[in-house]
């Protein structure tokens, strides 16, 4: 098994310390400053750190330890988040995601890795949305496509509306989409926060009943919007070489000045500065 890393909190990390008194774990001595304690008995190996981050080796005896010390989602049968990605790229798509986990799904996802996708590099990243699309949590994605998205953004001007109008409409899509599928009596819904008002307006259908909604600032603290934002970049990143393959472009590295101008509204999003510059050349 290859080693793995999550984040636990202050309360978890209690818990890590009377579990191994109860069970008399043995600890090792820390090999740095950084490292808060360090746990090696028979197959188990765990290092946690003072920053929150523990690394284990990823087999079933540290996994069995960690799942006893992790919280639980105790209120609610499904949290849903989303995300979404490509909004800030020139090129390629504009991807919203969202995913309903149960409690224990949460907690197998933590154990994965699974956490906030900007501390993942892209190569770990690709590998752990592989083995997210293995499992069988619920999830939906949107993905607009650049021909698709300029349509719709059109549209949306013109109706006096702007990006975040539509990112609120592809978000509640996604959502309304996965509190379908569910049907369950108590769901939370956390949303990366990007525009409160556009954003409630979209989901002013939706019962409250059995439904908490959240817009969180720095909403990837969530394990459901994280699993929704690696998702939604690795689709993102797929999409992007389709398009690399497909016109002969590596948009990653080309200027929107540099592609023919009868392809650009097939790869970019036109309302963008560079690219309606260019367009217009």
């Amino acid at each position: 098994m290859s080693p793995a890393s999550l984040t636990i909190s202050e309360k978890e990390l209690q818990k890590l310390k009377g579990y191994i008194l109860k069970t008399n774990l043995k600890r090792v001595p820390t090999t740095s400053e950084y490292e808060l304690l360090r746990i090696k008995d028979g197959k188990v190996m765990i290092v946690v750190y003072k920053s929150g981050k523990v690394v284990h080796n990823g087999n079933e005896e540290s996994e069995k330890i960690l799942h006893e010390i992790l919280k639980r989602e105790e209120n609610y049968e499904f949290i849903l988040g989303s995300d979404e990605t490509g909004k800030g790229e020139w090129f390629g798509p504009l991807v919203v995601t969202a995913t309903a986990l149960t409690p224990e799904e949460i907690i197998e996802l933590r154990k994965m890795g699974v956490r906030d996708s900007k501390t993942i590099k892209k190569a770990e990243l690709m590998k752990l949305a592989e083995q997210l699309f293995k499992m069988k949590f619920a999830r939906f994605t949107i993905t607009l496509l650049p021909e698709k998205y300029n349509q719709m953004y059109a549209n949306f001007e013109k109706e006096g509306k702007s990006l975040n109008d539509m990112l609120a409409w592809a978000h509640s899509a996604v959502i309304k989409a996965m509190l379908k599928y569910v049907q369950a009596k108590k769901v939370k819904v956390v949303i990366d926060k990007f525009d409160f008002e556009k954003t409630e307006f979209r989901l002013e259908t939706v019962d409250r009943t059995n439904t908490e909604i959240i817009q969180k600032s720095k909403g990837e603290s969530e394990i459901p919007v994280a699993a929704a934002s690696i998702i939604a970049k690795y689709t993102f990143e797929k999409e992007v070489d389709k398009l690399n393959e497909k016109y002969g472009i590596d948009l990653r590295k080309a200027q929107p000045d540099a592609i023919d101008r009868a392809v650009l509204p097939n790869v970019a999003k036109m309302h963008f500065k560079n690219v309606n510059n260019s367009s217009k050349k």
